[in-house]
């Protein structure tokens, strides 16, 4: 038995976390089941990536609490996709818990004699995102067979006897709240008197820099080459993973942020209301991303782009994708408030 904490400061344990052992245990197996509480749309588009880099024979995801509680739009799309995926390929399914509330959070990992592992505690399918937010999670490792089995014994039952396969279950009222960036690590939501006054401080120097589409990079990084690890697990970049590939004819602009100097890291207040830390870097102060995680500035574009209708979760961005929302740029403007700069990808209505 082993004891996995998210190792936040001051509470360190030094042992390692949900989410290392989550990969770690996925060399070899085949087959993983998982019954949780919630889900996250990026979530569940990595555990399907996840399962198609690294052929992983069978998956099975139960989800216990969205029935009562709903899903936001995405969220069952992405659930919907995986689902299909996982079917189509003969590789398992996703399934609710119906005639209850399910609140556990159970991963059992089996090979080829039977269940081997499992992990349970406190982590949510979330859990498996790093980074995403700042919420201590614990859980405890079961490496005896004995243990192993019961759970997984214990997840076919309840398969069987309390839920049925999404797509056979109608889904009819969603979740409306837009709950990417709340709770984000690093993400801060500002107040309507905040945003105004940023809006009133904005000066003349103000960049249009051009979204690009490109199949692997921007904001389609997600189907880029993913990161082989030491096991030779390979771990796919995360969906809302993404950064802007700036023109050089704007980033070598006067008064444009420039990489490796103070104003390189800076806060910004978008024009929908959230305050994050980006980043210049690069040569010819090319690259702009969100700081310390791409994910930020990902949630905050795509989210926009999926809350249109006009992006479905795990599709790539194209420029058919941003003439359907309304616009191909994000426009940076300098604000009179040191460190401060307005970040707008507001679409007018004519």
């Amino acid at each position: 038995m082993e004891f996995l904490h998210s190792n936040f400061p001051p509470v360190r344990f030094g042992g390692r976390a949900f989410v290392d052992v989550f990969y770690d245990l996925l060399s070899g197996i085949k087959s993983l089941d998982i019954a949780v509480g919630y889900i996250t749309t990026e979530s569940l588009i990595e555990l399907e990536r996840l399962t198609e880099l690294n052929n992983i024979p069978k998956v099975n995801l139960t989800i216990g609490m969205h029935y009562y509680e709903r899903f936001t739009q995405t969220q069952y799309n992405a659930a919907l996709r995986l689902n299909h995926y996982l079917m189509e390929n003969e590789r398992g399914q996703v399934r609710l818990v119906l005639p209850f509330r399910y609140h556990g959070k159970l991963y059992s990992y089996s090979d080829s004699e039977g269940a081997v592992a499992g992990i349970i505690g406190s982590n949510n399918l979330g859990s498996i995102i790093e980074g995403s937010n700042r919420l201590y999670e614990s859980s405890v490792l079961i490496q005896d067979r004995d243990s192993a089995r019961n759970m997984k014994e214990f997840i076919d039952r309840l398969i069987a006897d309390a839920t049925e396969n999404i797509e056979d279950v109608a889904i009819q009222e969603f979740n409306t709240t837009n709950t990417l960036l709340e709770e984000h690590e690093n993400v801060q939501k500002v107040t309507a008197s905040d945003l105004e006054e940023c809006v009133s401080s904005l000066t003349n120097q103000s960049f249009d820099i051009l979204i690009k589409t490109e199949p692997k990079s921007n904001l389609n990084a997600f189907f880029g080459k993913g990161r082989c690890g030491r096991n030779g697990l390979i771990k796919p970049r995360h969906w809302y993973e993404a950064e802007i590939i700036v023109d050089k004819d704007i980033a070598t602009q006067n008064g444009y942020p420039k990489s490796k100097t103070p104003e390189a890291v800076f806060q910004v207040i978008t024009d929908d209301g959230w305050r994050f830390r980006c980043k210049i870097s690069g040569d010819n102060n090319k690259n702009f991303r969100s700081e310390a995680d791409l994910k930020i500035l990902g949630k905050w574009l795509k989210g926009r782009l999926e809350n249109a209708g006009v992006l479905t979760v795990g599709e790539p961005v194209t420029d058919d994708t941003l003439r359907q929302y309304g616009r191909n740029t994000v426009t940076l403007t300098k604000t009179t408030t040191p460190g401060l700069w307005y970040l707008d990808f507001g679409v007018r209505n004519s």
